[in-house]
């Protein structure tokens, strides 16, 4: 039997792809893993593009609010201030229109629009100069008198200047005549510019009471009303810290009549415990401002055009 040789086998088809030399060919089980990353992050950029546009959006949206809320703002202030500015304008015409006396009255009334109780005794151990009751008060005039007048002064305070010379002085020189039937009791305070209740250091308003107690203490009332009238006109209505020094206070007490024992008094600060304890107890008994002041203890609305006070001192 001669050797069959076998049927020919068929071959499988090749796929042949066309393309050009050393390009890249698809796969033919599936997508390139590249591409599809690729795809991926421009899609991811892509959002992240949108996401921060409408974020700049918003951020645009809020500031245009918030510059139109600070403009209203603004505008609302800038009203008011005007609106402010035309008060004071009004004011400051009001006022220069007003008379001196008329200022000096206006600020006074406050003062005694609340009436006071009785004067409380100083505290215990406190060293009074003589011619001062134990209120602290320093007495000038008749102690049988039938009128009392009480008056708080600061010898820094401008309305007490004009307390001195429109009223006060004329008050004094009444109570000094013999059988005057009047009382002047002065309470010297010190508060306008003074640091501490306890008057340490010493400011110019303590510096000027302790003196006045000095020179009454000293030498009696009508060189202390001599001294203390000077002091009014001396005082300088800015109330600078460093008015009434020592020498000022000698040169001044001397002109007024004062004893080298005075001097000494001054120059050493004596009395400023006592004034600190009059300033102290004035406020206590309800002293708001000065010159507050009392007619037979009453407390007087106004004491620069209070009829019966001025009939007192002959001031009509």
């Amino acid at each position: 039997m001669s050797d069959v040789p076998p049927p020919p086998q068929p071959q499988p088809e090749s796929t042949t792809v066309v393309g050009y030399p050393g390009a890249a060919q698809p796969s033919t089980t599936g997508g390139n893993p590249g591409i599809a990353s690729l795809r991926t992050q421009v899609q991811v950029v892509r959002y992240l593009v949108l996401a921060a546009l409408a974020l700049l959006l918003v951020i645009a949206v809020a500031l245009g609010i918030a510059l139109s809320t600070t403009k209203t703002q603004l505008d609302d202030l800038s009203s008011q201030v005007s609106a402010l500015g035309q008060q004071a304008a009004a004011a400051q015409q009001e006022a220069a229109a007003q008379s001196p006396d008329q200022a000096a009255a206006q600020a006074a009334e406050p003062q005694g629009a609340t009436q006071l109780g009785a004067s409380p005794q100083l505290p215990s151990g406190s060293t009074t100069p003589s011619g001062a009751d134990p209120t602290g008060a320093m007495l000038v005039g008749d102690p049988a008198a039938a009128d009392v007048v009480e008056v708080y002064v600061d010898y820094q305070c401008p309305f007490c200047q004009k307390w001195e010379s429109d009223i006060g002085s004329n008050l004094v020189q009444k109570a000094l005549q013999p059988g005057s039937g009047l009382l002047v009791k002065q309470y010297n305070l010190a508060f306008l510019g003074e640091t501490s209740a306890d008057l340490n250091p010493a400011g110019a308003s303590a510096r000027a009471a302790s003196a006045a107690a000095c020179v009454l203490h000293s030498d009696g009332a009508e060189p202390f009303a001599a001294f203390s009238n000077l002091l009014f006109a001396t005082a300088d209505p800015s109330e600078p810290p460093g008015q009434f020094p020592a020498e000022q206070l000698a040169d001044l007490a001397t002109r007024a009549g004062a004893s080298q024992a005075a001097i000494a008094c001054i120059n050493d600060e004596t009395y400023v415990p006592f004034v600190a304890a009059t300033t102290q107890t004035g406020f206590s008994r309800g002293v708001g401002g000065t010159p507050t002041v009392l007619l037979n203890g009453r407390t007087l609305d106004n004491p620069f055009t209070d009829a019966e006070l001025l009939a007192l001192a002959g001031a009509q």
